[in-house]
């Protein structure tokens, strides 16, 4: 459910950029485009954010065991 939410806001937030970026940098704007790549990115930063985040509680039970 984590990554629909992500996929969702990515693609959502990733347009409205997207639009704002090609407006102010007079280039055209191509929605297909700019939801790949923002659904991309968010999805990798989710997965890579919760593989970090359980590494670093993982260290951190292991040094506390250690003590």
């Amino acid at each position: 459910m984590k990554y629909i939410v992500v996929a969702f806001w990515s693609v959502v937030l990733g347009n409205v950029l997207g639009f704002i970026v090609g407006q102010l940098s007079q280039q055209i704007f191509n929605p297909l485009k700019v939801t790949i790549v923002w659904l991309i990115i968010g999805e990798l930063a989710a997965i890579l954010i919760t593989h970090i985040s359980q590494s670093a509680n993982s260290d951190e039970t292991k040094k506390t065991s250690e003590k």
